[in-house]
């Protein structure tokens, strides 16, 4: 799955009343941290796209670790191009894989011309704030799943054998011979 997220558009949804320029980078950040986490739990990859009044070349940066990326338009190319450039690259690689592969492209915007824009085989258009109810949803479902207390958050389920029971000696107040 594929996420094209028109930046501001869910920030407005997510933050209503909320946004001012002395806190636009901060709320920015929420969002993308939020972007992070859902995609993180629930899998796929995540394309923010960004308006910018005063960039003169398109920016994109990878968040470490993860699968999700910003990007940030232009003066002269708004998000709103961006994000159909994007969908039309996500469809040309399918093609090139000869069309077997399925790939579901969601687009999060508000805007009715991206929407509008955006109806093809393949392309799912989504209003912010169902994107948001998604995410809320899935996190519920994850909290009240029978199988949280099996998944596998805790340090112990992310270290090898040798280092766990290094880290279990140490916490017992033992000293190692290594």
């Amino acid at each position: 799955m594929l996420y094209i997220i028109d930046g501001y558009n869910l920030m407005h949804a997510l933050y209503p009343g909320e946004i001012t320029a002395k806190n636009l980078e901060e709320k920015r950040q929420r969002l993308i941290e939020y972007v992070v986490n859902f995609i993180g739990a629930g899998g796929g990859r995540a394309e923010i796209v960004f308006d910018s009044s005063s960039a003169g070349k398109e920016t994109v940066r990878h968040i470490p670790g993860t699968s999700v990326s910003v990007r940030f338009a232009t003066r002269r190319e708004s998000a709103d191009i961006i994000i159909g450039k994007l969908v039309g690259e996500a469809l040309k690689k399918v093609g090139l894989a000869g069309g077997n592969e399925f790939v579901r492209i969601r687009v999060v915007s508000a805007d009715w011309e991206v929407q509008k824009g955006l109806l093809r085989e393949r392309v799912e258009r989504i209003p912010p704030r169902h994107f948001i109810a998604d995410a809320n949803n899935f996190e519920n479902r994850v909290a009240n799943s029978p199988e949280k207390d099996r998944m596998r958050w805790k340090l112990e389920h992310k270290v090898d054998v040798e280092t766990l029971r290094k880290l279990e000696e140490l916490r017992r107040g033992g000293n190692s011979d290594d």
